[in-house]
């Protein structure tokens, strides 16, 4: 077990490397920290349609990753969500564009469940017959999200930004891809991406140092196999959006907008990329967040409401400004929005205003690690882009004004998208 602090935190990390390539990272917290929460990732998503293994290359429909999820729950005696209550643990699983997860919450029974959910993800229980029945449970699911407008109107932006990237698609997939899922696929995908040494566990809260290092030591005896990892490709993805407007009349009761701009993904290193991620969402709050200037005129002159929102998207290959808007007046919204962004936005991006949002951005980060759920869920996701949450902080502290206007320049008409719901 290795130790490491981060003595700016008041953090020590503890770290298993088991012989199979599997990590498993513990953030101990003591008092009045009662809980115990665990979240296992492994690097598959949504994106991770076409991947290659050895010399093979294998295509897989959209939604397939999201569909094995619920199958691993799947087990010969039973389902585990089922096991996981009878412990009073509280279990589930998500699936994100870049990685799924399987996690759970406890105050007992903890090295139970921690066993039992290792069972679960080493148990590939994938059937003919339990795949055909779970396709009608994710049908229902789709058309329940397909429901909401706000998600059809976000998922249709997608389509009208990108040509061929697979964020295309909704992470659930289509009612059509769907069906073509079947066993033999699952059990490729499971026997690639879901072995050990692609596997990363983080275990926050109050934990027994001893008893899980006991634990880990007697399961790297029990799966000692280590495997290739699978390489996921993607399709050439032209800069150009395929839509760029698009208008419908809709019954609903005000009008709705959606913009997107289309960013040039650049080759960065890890820590670079995730400068980039965290400058967009600097850049979009000073911009039209809340307490911006704009934001402020907008909503004073009736323009928006306050479900107005700008967000910065960054996954593999794909790097988009989205916002959306309630508007009575959506034509002239519409017009306000694209000269402010495209042409006059700059003069909002001063050293006071910056400064001022960096203290809060770095503040409100460090504030979400007092949640031992969202900070096991950060430490993923920054483990899978090959860095450090901890690390996180400083890469902050180096993002400059300058970074904050490079990114401003990459908006333009050229690489924008508009979808409109009209009032009907």
């Amino acid at each position: 077990m290795i130790k490491k602090s981060y003595h700016a935190f008041h953090e020590d990390v503890y770290i298993i490397k088991l012989k199979n390539g599997m990590q498993v990272h513990i953030l101990p917290k003591e008092d009045p920290y009662y809980s115990t929460y665990v979240e296992l990732s492994i690097p598959y998503g949504a994106l991770d349609l076409t991947y290659r293994l050895g010399d093979q290359t294998f295509q897989t429909p959209y939604g397939t990753a999201h569909f094995l999820e619920h199958k691993v729950f799947a087990m010969p005696d039973g389902d585990a969500f089922a096991k996981f209550s009878k412990m009073g643990v509280d279990a589930n699983a998500m699936t994100s564009y870049n990685q799924t997860s399987y996690l759970f919450m406890a105050t007992e029974h903890v090295m139970e469940a921690l066993d039992y959910l290792l069972k679960m993800i080493d148990t590939r229980y994938v059937t003919h017959d339990n795949v055909e029945s779970e396709k009608s449970i994710i049908a229902e699911e789709l058309k329940m999200y397909l429901d909401d407008p706000n998600v059809v109107m976000h998922n249709t932006l997608m389509e009208q930004l990108y040509v061929n990237h697979p964020i295309r698609f909704d992470i659930g997939g289509t009612l059509e891809s769907i069906m073509t899922i079947n066993e033999t696929m699952l059990d490729h995908v499971y026997q690639s991406f879901y072995q050990p040494s692609n596997r990363l566990m983080v275990i926050a809260g109050k934990v027994n140092l001893q008893e899980i290092q006991q634990f880990f030591k007697a399961y790297d005896r029990e799966h000692p196999e280590k495997a290739i990892k699978p390489q996921t490709l993607y399709p050439k993805e032209p800069t150009r959006v395929s839509v760029k407007y698009h208008v419908e009349k809709k019954p609903i009761g005000i009008s709705k907008m959606m913009m997107g701009f289309k960013l040039k993904v650049k080759k960065l290193s890890p820590h670079d990329q995730i400068k980039r991620e965290m400058a967009m969402a600097m850049m979009s709050q000073l911009l039209l967040g809340p307490s911006s200037m704009m934001f402020e005129s907008l909503l004073r002159e009736g323009l928006i409401n306050q479900q107005f929102s700008m967000s910065a998207n960054i996954e593999k290959g794909a790097e988009s400004i989205t916002l959306y808007a309630e508007s009575n007046r959506i034509q002239t919204l519409k017009k306000r929005l694209i000269t402010f962004l495209t042409e006059e936005g700059e003069q909002a991006l001063v050293e006071d205003s910056f400064e001022r949002y960096k203290k809060v951005f770095l503040g409100q980060f460090i504030y979400a690690l007092n949640n031992i759920e969202h900070k096991a869920y950060l430490y993923g996701k920054y483990y899978h882009l090959k860095s450090n949450l901890f690390d996180v902080v400083d890469l902050l502290q180096e993002i400059t004004l300058a970074d904050i206007k490079m990114i401003y320049h990459e908006l333009s008409t050229k690489n924008l998208s508009i979808l409109i719901y009209k009032k009907a």
